[in-house]
Parts: C-alpha cells; structure tokens; sequence
C-alpha cells in the first residue's frame, strides 16, 4: 500500500475523530522536509508542533536513540538511570533550578507544577491565576488553566481553583489575588492564543507581585522553551526568573519528554509518593534529550537561531508592507512568529493554510489571528526564503 488514500482511509476507520487531520499520511523525514505516502515533499514550518526543533532524524539524535535502545529501554523510576541522571545535571547548569522532575509531555510538566505550587504554597493554597488566552494543556486540570473557553466546553465543570487574568492587565490581575492563591502560571508568549509575547515591563510586573504577595511564579516553556526563541529558555531575555518552569515539545525532538524545574526551597514541598510518573525520564528519550542539549548548546547555534528569526521577522514585514489589506502585523520572538491576519481576513486563515499544504508548506493557523511560523532550528535562509515565497502566492490565490 502505496498511497494516501488508502493509509488515511484506514486511520479513520480506527482512530478516535479528535483531530482535523489534513488528507495526507507522512512517512519520512529529513531535516526540514518530510515525505507522504504517494512520494510527496513538503517543507516543514509547523516541526511536530514545535517539537522537532532539530528538525526530523537528526543524526546526532537517532544515533543517541539507537545506542541507547541497545542497552536499555525502561527500568521505571524505583531506580536511577544514567541517562536521566546527566539530562537533569544538564537542565540545572544551565538554568536557574536545582531539581528536575520528569514526565511526558506539557499537559503533565504543568500538571506537576500544578501540584508543586499547591503543596509548597501550605495549608488553603490551591488557587492559581493565569492568563486569557493562555494555553497549558488538555487533562482537566491544565484545560482549567487555560484561558480559552472554546477548550473548557463539553467538559464542564471544570476542577477549581484557576481563575483567569485578563491578557496585559497587571492592576486586574493583582485584583484576583486572594487568600487562597499560591501561584501565578504565565507563558512567556502565548503560542496557541495567537503567537502573542508579553511583554518583558508586563512579566517584571508579575515577578514583583509575585514577590509582594509571596506567590509564586511559574513559566510556561512548552512550546518557547529549547532554543525556539534563540535563548536556551525564554526567560533569560526578559530579565525575569520564574520560580517553576515546564519544558517539553522540543526536549526530545520528538520523543515524549516533559520536564518540571524548580529551585531547592520549592523543589522540597514533593517527598516520595507526592507525584510520580511510570515513564517520565525514560532512558532512551532522556538520551535523546541529551544529545539535543548538546547540539543546542554547541558554540554558536542559538545566535545563528537568533539570525535566522530576525531574518523571518524581516520577510514577513516585507509581507505586511506589501499586503496591508491582509496582513496586520508580524509578532514572536526568534523562530516562532506570528503572522497577523488582519480581523476581516482571518476567515480566510484556514484556507490559506490548506493552500499552502496544496503547494507543499505546511505552516498552521493560530488563535484564529496568525499564521504561526514555527521551523526546525536548522531551517536555511533558502528554506526560509522559499517559505515566503509560497505565502506569498496563497495570499494572492
């Protein structure tokens, strides 16, 4: 069997409808390209949903997979492994924590924040304020978090004790402070509200009230954390230390990895049996995760990031000046960036992206506001360059 067709037709007889799949099934990839079942190349700009950040089958990555597989697989976390022991001791030295603990995926770093800012914030300390707009996950109690309604409906009621801020609004955020509160939960941008970064005054603000109520302070680093913005973490140019922080997505490159990091004094409210996770820190995602560091971190790769975002932030403005009918604006930090659609086209966001999926770009739509750039790291300025070059020509269909 050879074809889309077939392999999708198949899928949809056994796989649960939660996904608005395009009609295509991917078998192979490369860098910043990946192959369907009918022979098909497309270039890449969604990246796993910002998880292949190394692109796809990263040397460096399927060797760390492979050797690793060969010795060992899953013992559980009763015992240490090697692997894990070196990711964590990584993670540390090069951020401001102190413990690591490790999980699968985004939902369940933040669920284990989640946990940790209740149990170390005492006794009638459960409540946690975010954002609008804000995305942290789909268990009950990260959608309860998020500050999208569209995501809470069909599943209410929804857990208590999260209450949501208005976006940019530092004075109506310290007016939900209450007695209850332990935590403020934040994403340095907001990557499913519709590429929107807050800004560095804004998160100083929430810092400083954190500190005046004695709350804490915890970053959402799923999507924008791994070098994404051209950093290690995002945090470390906005001149704001969270607390928590929760990583994922890119940690593997593809492998499911989450990461929960905080300092000592947080780090000690959890004692044996407070959370666990059967898989979290899994040997071989955790020697993928590894070799993912030290590609990251190797001399000159987060600048060479950061040169390649400035170098798509400026065709996508020449984009905006071009097409201001359409275009609003450009907005992200390093490679991930917004596309702004302006709010009479945005409509029109879902049939641009399948235009493109027709030309062989696959990019998505996010927030209902942006065309949502999110590369592998790799990515080339040709690649780049003919990326725009294919937005260009769905803008004018």
């Amino acid at each position: 069997m050879t074809n889309n067709s077939e392999w999708n037709q198949r899928g949809n007889r056994v796989l649960m409808n939660t996904y608005g799949r395009l009609p295509v099934t991917m078998v192979r990839g490369s860098g910043c390209v990946l192959h369907d079942a009918g022979g098909r190349e497309y270039l890449d700009f969604v990246a796993g949903i910002a998880v292949c950040n190394l692109g796809h089958c990263h040397p460096a990555v399927s060797a760390a997979i492979q050797a690793q597989a060969e010795k060992l697989v899953h013992v559980s976390n009763l015992y240490h492994t090697t692997p894990q022991i070196e990711l964590a001791e990584q993670l540390c030295a090069n951020s401001f924590a102190d413990r690591v603990f490790f999980c699968n995926s985004g939902a369940e770093a933040n669920e284990a924040a989640i946990k940790l800012a209740r149990k170390a914030g005492g006794e009638d300390k459960y409540e946690i304020i975010s954002l609008a707009g804000s995305f942290h996950g789909r268990t009950l109690a990260t959608v309860a978090a998020t500050g999208q309604s569209k995501f809470h409906e069909g599943f209410e009621p929804m857990p208590a004790g999260f209450v949501h801020a208005p976006f940019g609004d530092l004075e109506g955020l310290e007016r939900l402070v209450g007695p209850h509160t332990c935590a403020v939960l934040c994403e340095p941008l907001q990557g499913e509200g519709g590429v929107r970064p807050l800004a560095p005054e804004y998160l100083r603000g929430i810092r400083e009230l954190c500190h005046r109520h004695g709350l804490l302070l915890i970053f959402d680093e799923v999507q924008v954390g791994m070098g994404r913005t051209g950093s290690l973490l995002a945090y470390e140019q906005l001149g704001v230390t969270p607390d928590i922080i929760t990583l994922a997505k890119g940690l593997a490159n593809g492998l499911p990895m989450g990461a929960m990091l905080a300092g000592e004094e947080v780090a000690a409210a959890f004692t044996p049996g407070s959370h666990a996770s059967t898989f979290g820190g899994n040997p071989v995602a955790a020697a993928a995760a590894l070799a993912v560091l030290d590609t990251l971190l190797a001399p000159d790769f987060l600048a060479e990031v950061r040169d390649k975002g400035a170098y798509l932030v400026a065709g996508l403005n020449e984009l905006v000046q071009r097409y201001p009918d359409r275009l609003q604006e450009v907005r992200g930090m390093g490679l991930i960036q917004g596309l702004v659609l302006r709010e009479e086209f945005r409509d029109q966001g879902p049939a641009v992206v399948q235009n493109l999926f027709e030309r062989g770009l696959l990019l998505n739509f996010a927030g209902h506001t942006a065309l949502r750039f999110i590369p592998p790291l790799v990515v080339s300025k040709t690649e780049i360059d003919r990326a725009l070059e294919m937005v260009e020509e769905a803008l004018l269909r």
